[in-house]
């Protein structure tokens, strides 16, 4: 399984992040960091995405870009957007005799910055919640971005309304907590030992709080250094 990140999903992979450092999201607060010595050498991005486990960090992280899963299999391959590869919790487009073979990320534009923050009690474990927030700004303005959370629903959600509020307008603390709300209304979570429902509502809305800011940061060139909470 290899990881692409190109100009054009369809084009030459050409990476690009060592020019720009922060425009991905798990460019330095990775879901990686947080596991274990046997996931950061024997797991893979693709076997990840493959599991749908609805507390991975891969699939909420790539929901934020434009990311397409290619898959291999003795049929010949296909490809898939990973909004339309992801079908159900542990449930994916691949059918029984196919493997994940590529993740193609698209090198997000200029001007962009990207952030992704988990809620855990330990490192190696699961998150509680996570959000992850990608963005393109246009002078004083957010030209584009994808906010998405984790842990919070059988798929990982795409918040779209939060999106709306900040697209094409100046972000203010104001908006910010706009997106943080509909976050929280977005979010479907169930109460288990890690926590109430509620619970997990307000905080994946913190958890959008602190990525957008950390985002807008970092598209405006910024360097800024974003870590998981651990409580």
């Amino acid at each position: 399984m290899a990881l692409f990140i190109s100009d054009h999903l369809q084009g030459t992979p050409k990476l690009r992040n060592r020019h720009q450092p922060h425009a991905f999201p798990f460019s330095s607060t990775a879901p990686l960091e947080s596991q274990t010595v046997q996931v950061r050498n024997r797991g893979t991005i693709g076997g990840s995405l493959a599991e749908a486990d609805p507390s991975g960090d891969w699939a909420t992280v790539l929901l934020t870009l434009s990311c397409e899963v290619r898959c291999a299999g003795i049929s010949g391959e296909r490809s898939f957007r990973l909004s339309d590869f992801l079908k159900d919790a542990y449930t994916t487009a691949l059918a029984h005799d196919e493997l994940v073979s590529e993740i193609a990320v698209k090198v997000p534009s200029g001007n962009s910055g990207g952030a992704y923050i988990a809620f855990k009690r330990t490192a190696p474990v699961y998150p509680t919640a996570s959000a992850a927030v990608q963005l393109t700004v246009e002078g004083d303005r957010c030209k584009e971005i994808a906010i998405a959370l984790g842990c919070v629903g059988l798929l990982p959600i795409r918040v779209r309304e939060g999106e709306a509020a900040l697209r094409g307008q100046q972000i203010t603390p104001k908006l910010i907590e706009s997106a943080a709300d509909a976050a929280r209304a977005a979010a479907d979570p169930q109460s288990d030992m890690r926590g109430s429902a509620e619970y997990k509502r307000q905080l994946v809305g913190a958890l959008v709080k602190r990525a957008t800011e950390a985002a807008l940061q970092r598209a405006r060139g910024q360097q800024v250094e974003v870590s998981h909470i651990y409580a």
